[in-house]
């Protein structure tokens, strides 16, 4: 039972549209047919393939059978209730099913079934492909009929046309009208649709309601006002109106048609291109004008985003008039400058902005941009009402001449007053980071208790000196030297006054050596001279001197040191030419201390 229940409440929900649908087109279609004023039986209008083209439109491939099926059923209904026989009813409504179904094929292939009425394009091509499906109607319309002719042919091609073109775009448009607008909360906007398909009723009573004056111009005025006040909805239902009002007075032999000294069937014509005439001058313009309005949005929209943009980013945009030598300026170059939102400055008053000092290149770049007629960029500084001084960079391009202006330079600036402050402390933290890694790599090569240079440093000028000597041909030397009987001086006096002898003995010694030559503690009290360039001779004279000076640099204790030289020699390393000092170092002690030795 359950099961029954829901594919009946499945099949409901599914029908309902459908029923809709074939109700909707049988109502329409006798109405139509009620009114018949065309030649052999056929109506002025037919606004049921209009309505069968909305639905299936608006549904997609989705249930299209089920409409196209209801429809089917309202047609056969209403063609038999004009006592036609069971065939040609047959005939007439698979015909008229083909019409809408034809239609709606070219349409959803192309454009997927979406139509925006307020887009020329598309509304173009729905009018082509509601061409196209009615003519092929017609055609086979005309196929069934005992004695085909043209007139018949035109007849049912027009009224299904006007149909169409009438019927469908209402639909579609009142459908996506109530799905933008929640009359709820816009009480005005139903107010407005009432108020202007009320004056279009006045002016359709009117015009049709008399047969004294030929007033077919006055719908017209009624419907330009509709286009302006709703868009395509006001032009879809004006032109119906129109239609409706139109149709019935014919039905009557009343109106202004009736003027027409014609045949019934040459005024049932006119009518018709009257109203295709409405339609084709209504829509379309009701499509530029909304496409308009909605470009005019989106403009807005995005004047609005720029000048957010721009606030956010700090950047401006102008224009220079050369001609007129007028300046035109977006909100926010006015923020830069510190200035309330006003008229531009002249070009010149723009320059004195600037500062002092940067006045003269800022002029010579706009100068040259205009004369060679390419862009610029420049950095400068702008100086506010206030005082306050801003950093600004502005780059731009020769903005050439049409015909709405004449020609100019367009701009952009950008206050760049933090990006410089940033750049500034970035500098200086960059100095005082290399300030502290020389500082580091001093240390690192310094020894902490005399300053001189620490054995890692001794060794790398080591290295450097003697390669040096090797490439140039040259020579150099080193000199060990340390401090005689210092171990006495530490049980005698104490550790801190042997601190204090070593830093006096680096002192002095570092004093008497040549401009190149280093000065190294290898640890204790031994003590290292390297000597760039010197012979062995020169390395003695050098070393004689450091030992005069530390013998007479103090007496607290008083100290001597000893020294052993070595030259450099073709096949030493580090190791071995250091090894030949400290040898000659030894033979300075064994033979009395207080003297200095070249090695062998």
């Amino acid at each position: 039972m359950d099961t029954v229940l829901n594919r009946l409440t499945k099949l409901g929900h599914i029908m309902w549209q459908p029923i809709i649908t074939g109700v909707a087109y049988y109502i329409a279609a006798v109405v139509a047919l009620a009114l018949t004023q065309g030649q052999d039986g056929i109506a002025a209008i037919w606004p049921s393939s209009g309505i069968l083209l909305a639905a299936l439109l608006m549904n997609g491939k989705r249930h299209a059978g089920w409409h196209i099926g209801a429809a089917m059923i309202a047609s056969l209904a209403a063609n038999l209730g004009l006592s036609n026989s069971l065939l040609v009813s047959m005939g007439f409504s698979l015909v008229n099913m083909a019409e809408a179904t034809v239609a709606a094929w070219l349409i959803m292939r192309r454009r997927g079934g979406h139509i925006s009425w307020s887009d020329p394009a598309p509304l173009g091509w729905f009018c082509v492909a509601a061409t196209i499906a009615t003519a092929i109607s017609a055609t086979l319309a005309a196929g069934l009929t005992q004695n085909p002719s043209v007139g018949f042919w035109f007849s049912w091609f027009s009224t299904a046309l006007l149909g169409i073109l009438l019927v469908t775009p209402l639909i579609m448009i009142i459908r996506d009208s109530i799905r933008k607008v929640d009359l709820k909360r816009q009480p005005d906007a139903l107010g407005k649709v009432m108020g202007v398909f009320g004056l279009q009723a006045v002016i359709c009573g009117i015009t049709f309601g008399q047969s004294t004056f030929p007033l077919l111009f006055l719908p017209m005025i009624g419907i330009l006002i509709a286009v302006f006040r709703l868009g395509p909805l006001g032009a879809a239902g004006s032109v119906l109106m129109v239609t409706a009002a139109s149709s019935i007075a014919s039905s009557l032999d009343s109106g202004p048609l009736m003027l027409i000294v014609a045949s019934h069937g040459t005024r049932s014509l006119f009518l018709q291109f009257y109203l295709l005439a409405l339609f084709a001058a209504a829509l379309p313009v009701a499509a530029l004008l909304a496409s308009g309005r909605r470009m005019q949005r989106r403009l807005r929209e995005n004047v609005r985003l720029l000048r957010l943009a721009e606030s956010t980013a700090k950047v401006g945009h102008w224009r220079l008039d050369i001609e007129s030598g007028t300046v035109d300026w977006s909100p926010e170059v006015f923020n830069i400058h510190g200035l309330t939102h006003q008229s531009p400055p002249m070009v010149d008053e723009a320059i004195n902005a600037y500062h002092p000092d940067d006045r003269e290149m800022v002029g010579q770049r706009i100068t040259k941009s205009i004369e060679t007629q390419t862009g610029f960029q420049f950095s400068a500084r702008i100086i506010r009402p206030d005082g306050e001084i801003r950093h600004v960079f502005s780059r731009g391009e020769f903005d050439h001449a049409d015909h709405e202006r004449s020609a100019g330079l367009f701009g952009v600036i950008q206050d760049t007053t933090a990006q410089v402050a940033y750049e500034k402390d970035l500098r200086a933290a960059s100095a005082r980071a290399l300030e502290a890694a020389e500082e580091a790599r001093i240390m690192s090569e310094t020894d902490q208790l005399t300053g001189v240079a620490n054995r890692r440093r001794v060794y790398s000028v080591l290295e450097r000196s003697m390669r040096n000597a090797r490439t140039s041909d040259g020579s150099m030397a080193v000199a060990i030297f340390d401090i005689d009987h210092f171990k006495s001086v530490n049980d005698r006096f104490g550790h801190q006054v042997g601190d204090e002898v070593i830093k006096r003995v680096a002192n002095d010694a570092s004093h008497h050596l040549r401009g190149d030559d280093l000065l190294g503690r290898l640890g204790g009290e031994e003590f290292v001279i390297v000597l760039p360039g010197a012979s062995a001779h020169i390395a003695m004279l050098v070393a004689e001197r450091v030992r005069l000076a530390v013998q007479s640099g103090g007496t607290n204790p008083p100290v001597t040191i000893s020294l052993g030289v070595a030259e450099l020699e073709p096949d030493d390393t580090i190791e071995t030419l250091l090894s030949r000092a400290d040898k000659a170092l030894y033979v300075a002690k064994t033979e009395g201390r207080n003297a200095l030795r070249l090695a062998a």
